[in-house]
């Protein structure tokens, strides 16, 4: 769903305050009538951009959907019935031409329903600050591969009208530098910094596309004083995007919330944010709050709180973006035009899931030339789901993928709180193999999962230690962030997926099943 976002229009500059008054109830009653499907979205979208041209504005709004769940979960619509891999997965298959083809896909779907602008790629590395849950948002941990598909996917999306906004967290870098250094020593410091590996993506979006827009990823509480925070952010856009990268394109905040509390958020958070430096704010959900927000911003350009040069500043630069990117013949077209075709959606994300699924242990997957008769027991986590409409079990795809070759399987979910229970050695008794599935999407997850594993070693050793007993074959899936996952246990046969999407399921069963090798990469 579209997320509103408000700026400084250098179209009305001095009437500012005006333009948002007048604009935004409009606005607030277009949405009213709800997003629930396609053809809402794009009647939505047309009817704010309309209201935008007859308020007088020479450019259309920036219509923008934030990322969810790794990138696209939060399409309310199925891309012909396939969900788009994430950042992860498209890294994981190595194929830069796969990723601007994604692009387009996203771009060509997201032009339909009158959306201009989507706040992806992540371009920060894959390291241990990333949450196990956020992991599928990165590109992985190798700075020139972060680079080849963060540019391909943002080439994509504007190969079809749609320009990315990127997400990053340099502005915590730069907190880091400023409890050491004084404010003096900031700029050889901060040129050192930009010089590392983690910025290295960093300055390659912002050096291909000087005019495109750029998301600050962290929240304001995530300091001890929004001071701090301030001066962070504003040390970053200074001295980092615009002197050293030459980033001539709108700042975007991204935070949506400062305390617990709805009205100090909206208070406090956009007002804030504009002082730091940054051109544009994503308001805080619900009408209230974002009303509540507008007449603080109006206030604060009225009285000057908000200096008029960074008024002038930021008016410049989202003028720039939207002349870049934004017509009035698109925004009000019904059918925008499209680049040329694409593969067809279903077949493209298949391709890419099997491309992804990559071994970490030689050989044949033990599966292979297992009786058809035999038991099967597949053990998968408990785990949150991807959004309402999925299963209540997201691994039900594997287990269905799985038995039309082993018709006795057995699918039997673990959850870390009860661990290893008498229900599970029952099965383990029986089973001529296993496939054992782990996720990590919480730090507390790895940790408990650890101890489940152990236990399923130690049933598992004292069942094949039985005489004449044949010895359990053993599969190990890893199903998230690499990181944590890539090492192959004694004894068991490892292959990764990256995420436990239906199509990354299916894509590694086939692998499982030894219906085809595996040929992804660790991205």
């Amino acid at each position: 769903m579209a997320q509103t976002s408000t700026h400084v229009d250098s179209d009305r500059r001095i009437s500012t305050p005006a333009a948002i008054s007048s604009i935004f109830p409009p606005i607030q009653q277009a949405l009213v009538n709800g997003l629930e499907d396609p053809i809402n979205i794009a009647g939505c979208a047309r009817k704010l951009q309309q209201i935008a041209k007859d308020a007088g504005h020479e450019r259309p709004l920036t219509i923008g959907l934030k990322e969810a769940d790794g990138m696209y979960d939060g399409l309310p619509f199925e891309l012909s019935g396939a969900r788009f891999p994430s950042p992860l997965s498209l890294a994981a298959a190595n194929s830069t031409t796969e990723t601007r083809l994604v692009g387009r896909a996203i771009g060509q779907k997201l032009g339909s329903v009158g959306v201009n602008w989507v706040f992806i790629p992540t371009v920060d590395l894959l390291g241990e600050s990333i949450e196990p849950l956020d992991a599928s948002k990165t590109f992985g941990q190798d700075a020139e591969s972060v680079c080849g598909h963060a540019l391909a996917l943002i080439q994509g999306l504007a190969d079809e009208g749609v320009s990315a906004c990127t997400n990053a967290h340099p502005a915590a870098t730069t907190l880091e530098i400023l409890r050491t250094q004084r404010f003096t020593e900031l700029a050889s410091s901060m040129d050192e910094q930009t010089n590392l590996p983690e910025f290295r993506p960093v300055r390659a979006v912002l050096t291909r596309y000087p005019l495109n827009s750029m998301q600050f990823g962290a929240a304001i509480h995530d300091f001890s004083e929004p001071e701090q925070s301030a001066h962070a952010i504003r040390a970053t856009c200074e001295m980092v995007l615009r002197n050293t990268c030459g980033f001539q394109g709108p700042t975007v905040s991204s935070f949506t919330e400062t305390t617990d509390s709805a009205a100090v958020c909206a208070m406090h958070t956009p007002l804030l944010s504009f002082l730091s430096g940054l051109d544009m704010v994503r308001l805080p959900e619900g009408a209230a709050a974002q009303q509540e927000s507008v007449s603080v911003l109006k206030r604060a350009m009225g009285s000057g709180i908000i200096p008029y040069n960074l008024i002038q500043a930021s008016a410049a630069r989202v003028a720039a973006f939207k002349a870049r990117f934004l017509s009035w013949e698109r925004a009000l077209n019904d059918s925008p035009a499209q680049s040329a075709s694409l593969p067809a959606p279903g077949s493209l994300v298949h391709a890419i899931y099997r491309d992804a699924v990559t071994a970490l242990s030689p050989g044949n997957s033990p599966l292979q030339g297992l009786a058809r008769t035999s038991i099967l027991v597949v053990l998968t986590p408990t785990v949150p789901r991807r959004n309402p409409d999925s299963p209540s079990d997201p691994f039900e795809p594997l287990g269905r993928a799985l038995s039309d070759h082993f018709p006795r399987l057995r699918h039997v979910p673990y959850t870390l709180s009860a661990g290893l229970t008498d229900v599970h050695q029952a099965f383990l008794q029986r089973a001529a193999a296993v496939v054992l599935v782990l996720c990590n999407t919480s730090s507390a997850m790895i940790e408990s999962q650890d101890e489940f594993v152990g236990a399923v070693h130690r049933s598992l050793r004292v069942r094949d230690a039985m005489a004449g007993q044949q010895r359990t074959r053993k599969v190990v899936i890893g199903a998230g962030n690499p990181r944590d996952l890539r090492d192959p246990f004694a004894g068991w046969w490892g292959v990764l997926c990256y995420e436990y999407s239906k199509g990354a399921l299916e894509a590694v069963a086939e692998v499982v099943l030894g219906q085809r090798e595996a040929t992804g990469k660790i991205p």
